[in-house]
């Protein structure tokens, strides 16, 4: 296959690669991965471009392929575990299967749309490049490119069996004309054979070129057809039940969440930046009797790690006439309660998200399918217009978290270990705040009150502007206890993690703050109102919701929060209901993806930065003389291991034919010598003293085949370099580069280290 065919070929591989990749972005709400992957693919059909240039065996080419792509990988996904971006290093690998079971958690606990989650937009990545190298591979490099229909629709099916609703038909269609034009640039010829008659033609000067033409005219209306059969047939066939690869991505419908404008909280809580939105649209308009309404949870947030906060609903797949759980007898039924509801009447929260308050009694979802999980978040199939549901308000009082004798059962989810982990990044500084804070001996209430007055205090302030001041460490949670300025999410997260540290299992709660009032028993919620707060479990109260985020970004504080002899010093001024609190729409990519969303360069990056550029001069540089350095050395043991002058004169013409093989020059296959000598005479346009020196080359090659074994021969390597030098003049630039930068020599000496290796240990 010649050059432009093969730049012809893998150029359709890519393009239909990322045709059929589209259809991917309908399963998740945003698309930030979709560039890098499309980078990725060009980059491996550029490689391989290059290398089916400068390299015949295929081989070469795939290993090239697979190298670029994965140092593309490592340098784009994975770079915060490699040296110099590119060499990974002991953290790469548990980084990558991390990436790998949040995509699976991903898929298969939300319906689609599902958010783009950081393993999500990794495994995204590493999966389209991994189509875009096996569709080069089979369509360019093996010269197969109905093969390569197999890895396209493999992709294509990855959508179509996910999505749970039909796909627009276009991406098809125009995959399969892709993937036909891939298979008629290298077919043309084959095509021929579906005709059996060649038209007849008065002059049949051009009969080739006309039967050429009318084959590939039946091709395509064959094509054609087809492809019409393909999108319009299927629509009439009975269909079965969806199937879906994973539980829970396709569940939801392709549609649901598009069917409304609302917003959807961020399922990634970076706690590097805040989430801010100025909006003030309303996302919820409801009426409750209850006077001073607390917040309305979404997600919860039980993993932190590396300064990301992983939000999530464990609630089972939505279905009809979902019936809420026998509540598990975690408050005492001494502790104060009255029952509450709330009748939303105009909803903004896109599914599978909805916001309820905590200890639900009922919920009506007007038939939609819902469930909820042991958290008490829960998840709907499609977006309620409206919904309404009842709940218990608690109002216990600090001697209900006695620590006496138990007055109801322990509830063994909360003391799971998703709930007690620490951040590695913060664990130590973590603890021994903790420890002095609240020593272990004191009793969980007062150490969870000491915690919140402590993020309360005058030290620390709410701002959404935080300060990055010169050598501030990379974890959130450190910086934050450095620069005592943050937002919800900083302050939620740290008080959770010092409970956890004291021994008290807690999480982060995301939702909505109660809004404003708009009437009577009327309350507006707006997407400036999201909100995060940490909920603590005590035994024999349950779980039970703390407010350290101080000032007026905040809910109200209850009451049982404050230690008694502090009151006054905590409650001023005690937090209202406002608007300014963050959230994400379902416009927003996920933050690692965010380029505004990483560290700041340091300075110690900063004053490596001219020692990584001259790493990576010296990389290319070694890389671009590996070949010619391989050929010379190869050539010299050549030498070097020739017994007697024939064995050496011999090495001397194998080496000039390779040399004029480099640049386009190949004599016939199995010619003598002398035939040989004359073919690269006349093709190779030499001139008179070059003509003689070849002659007298040829002379010593028949002499050392044919004379005498005891004869004395000339050294002929000066007259071989002669030759070459006057043939690469006549070559054109891209011929001589690729002559000197690729020389078969060097490609030969590599390919055969393996047996050379074997044969030293075999001698041995």
């Amino acid at each position: 296959m010649s050059s432009r065919t093969h730049g012809v070929a893998a150029s359709l591989a890519a393009m239909a690669t990322l045709v059929v990749a589209m259809p991917l972005t309908a399963l998740f709400r945003e698309s930030a991965w979709l560039p890098t992957a499309a980078l990725g693919v060009l980059v491996v059909m550029v490689t391989g471009i290059v290398l089916r240039g400068l390299a015949r065996r295929a081989g070469v080419t795939i290993l090239g392929q697979l190298l670029a792509g994965t140092a593309y990988v490592l340098v784009t996904q994975l770079g915060g575990t490699t040296v110099y971006g590119i060499v990974p290093t002991t953290r790469t690998v548990p980084r990558l299967l991390d990436y790998v079971y949040d995509a699976r958690e991903t898929i298969t606990t939300y319906a689609a749309p599902a958010p783009e989650s950081p393993g999500v937009s990794v495994m995204l990545v590493i999966i389209v490049v991994v189509v875009g190298l096996a569709v080069d591979m089979s369509a360019a490099t093996a010269a197969s490119p109905s093969v390569a229909g197999l890895p396209l629709l493999s992709l294509f099916l990855v959508s179509a069996a996910n999505s749970g609703g039909a796909l627009p038909w276009g991406w098809f269609a125009v995959g399969g004309v892709l993937w036909l034009a891939m298979v008629a640039n290298q077919h043309d010829r084959e095509l021929r054979e579906w005709m059996t008659a060649v038209p007849l033609m008065r002059d049949s000067s051009d009969a080739e070129g006309v039967a050429e033409r009318s084959l590939r005219w039946q091709a395509a209306r064959l094509a054609a057809v087809c492809l019409a059969a393909a999108v319009l047939v299927p629509p009439a066939l009975p269909h079965l039940p969806t199937r879906y690869v994973l539980d829970g991505l396709g569940a939801g419908g392709a549609g649901s969440a598009r069917s409304t404008d609302g917003i959807r909280l961020s399922t990634e809580l970076d706690l590097k930046r805040s989430l801010a939105s100025p909006s003030e649209e309303p996302v919820l308009r409801y009426t409750t009797d209850d006077p001073t309404p607390e917040p309305l949870r979404v997600a919860v947030v039980t993993d932190f790690r590396d300064g990301f906060g992983r939000m999530r609903s464990d609630a089972p797949q939505p279905r009809e006439g979902f019936q809420l759980p026998a509540p598990a007898p975690a408050a005492d039924e001494g502790i104060p309660r009255e029952e509450r509801a709330i009748d939303v009447e105009a909803n903004g929260v896109a599914a599978p998200q909805i916001a309820l308050p905590l200890h639900l009694t009922e919920v009506d979802t007007g038939g939609l399918p819902w469930a909820l999980g042991t958290d008490g978040s829960a998840r709907v199939q499609r977006t309620p217009g409206s919904y309404s549901s009842s709940y218990l308000e608690l109002d216990p009082q600090e001697e209900d978290f006695g620590t006496g004798a138990p007055r109801s059962s322990i509830d063994l989810a909360a003391h799971a270990d998703e709930n007690l982990a620490l951040d590695p990044a913060s664990a130590e500084t973590i603890q021994e705040l903790a420890a002095s804070l609240a020593p272990q001996d004191v009793d969980d209430l007062k150490a969870a009150q000491a915690f919140q007055e402590y993020l309360r205090g005058s030290q620390f302030a709410y701002d959404l502007e935080v300060p990055d001041p010169p050598g501030s460490p990379d974890d959130p949670i450190l910086s934050f206890l450095e620069t005592k300025v943050g937002y919800c999410q900083q302050f939620a997260s740290t008080m959770t993690l010092l409970a956890r540290a004291h021994g008290i299992p807690a999480r982060v709660v995301v939702g909505f703050l109660p809004g404003t009032a708009a009437g009577t028993d009327e309350r507006v919620i707006r997407a400036s109102d999201a909100h995060a707060w940490p909920e603590l479990y005590f035994h024999g109260v349950g779980w039970t919701r703390f407010e350290p985020t101080p000032g007026a970004r905040a809910a109200s504080v209850p009451s049982y929060s404050i230690a008694l002899e502090r009151e006054g010093a905590a409650t001023s001024p005690e937090s209202t209901t406002t608007s300014e609190t963050t959230t994400t729409t379902t416009q927003a990519s996920p933050q690692l993806d965010d380029p505004t969303a990483t560290d700041q360069p340091g300075g110690e990056a900063e004053t490596f930065h001219w020692r990584r550029w001259l790493l990576g001069l010296l990389l290319v540089v070694a890389a671009l003389g590996l070949m010619p350095v391989s050929a010379w050395l190869a050539r010299r043991r050549d030498r070097a291991t020739a017994g007697d002058a024939p064995t050496r004169i011999e090495a001397e013409w194998e080496d000039l034919l390779e040399r004029l093989d480099d640049l386009g020059l190949r004599p016939p296959v199995g010619a003598t010598p002398r035939r040989a000598g004359d073919w690269v005479s006349r093709h190779g346009y030499l001139d008179e003293p070059a003509r003689e020196q070849l002659d007298h080359v040829v002379v010593t090659v028949e002499r050392a085949r044919y004379g005498r074994p005891d004869q004395q021969l000339p050294d002929i390597r000066a007259e071989v370099s002669s030759i070459v030098g006057e043939v690469r003049q006549q070559r054109m630039a891209g011929s001589r580069l690729k002559a000197a930068l690729w020389p078969r020599a060097g490609v030969d000496a590599w390919l055969s280290l393996p047996q050379r290796l074997v044969d030293v240990v075999r001698r041995r």
